[in-house]
């Protein structure tokens, strides 16, 4: 992501199968840190933790551990696609409570922190249910279960937002 994004308005979604996080980057009372982060939701995939999948919304591995058992059998494939739709209907449902935190916005920058693959569902998503003036910027990146502060520090050096980190580095 080469440019630096406008702080007025600016949403950033950080997502994975299993969990998304919204937030808005606003104005601070400090010059330090001029913009902050502020957390205005988070959703849990139900879906994925009632059908057996991890949080991370992939399922559990298995072994094929009978000498007569053969190759894997194709059920593994089915559960992967199966997966994949949960996660889907997952990335639909973050691009609706987005866009209607945005709803007010004629124009802003949405940007979309997620894992490559919840990152395709999510654009497709995302596109669909913002008003056209709202643009989507992508980082394939998985920061979901992170501290604000971490996230902030990250998002700053990877150069979607502006200013020093939110904390002071160790030297």
């Amino acid at each position: 992501m080469p440019d630096r994004l406008p702080m007025g308005r600016t949403c950033i979604v950080v997502a994975d199968g299993g969990r998304a996080r919204v937030f808005l980057l606003e104005a601070s009372e400090t010059l330090r840190a001029p913009f902050r982060l502020v957390e205005r939701g988070a959703l849990d995939n139900p879906d994925l933790r009632s059908r057996g999948f991890s949080a991370t919304g992939r399922p559990p591995t298995e072994t094929n551990s009978g000498r007569e058992a053969g190759p894997v059998h194709p059920m593994g494939a089915q559960r992967e696609r199966h997966g994949i739709e949960l996660e889907r209907r997952f990335a639909m449902e973050i691009a609706r409570k987005t866009a209607a935190l945005v709803e007010s916005w004629s124009d802003g920058v949405v940007v979309l922190v997620a894992d490559p693959r919840m990152l395709g569902l999510l654009r497709e998503a995302a596109r669909a249910a913002l008003k056209p003036g709202v643009r989507v910027k992508e980082l394939a990146k998985d920061y979901t279960q992170l501290p604000v502060t971490a996230l902030h520090d990250l998002l700053v050096q990877s150069g979607v937002m502006q200013g020093p980190p939110a904390r002071p580095t160790q030297p």
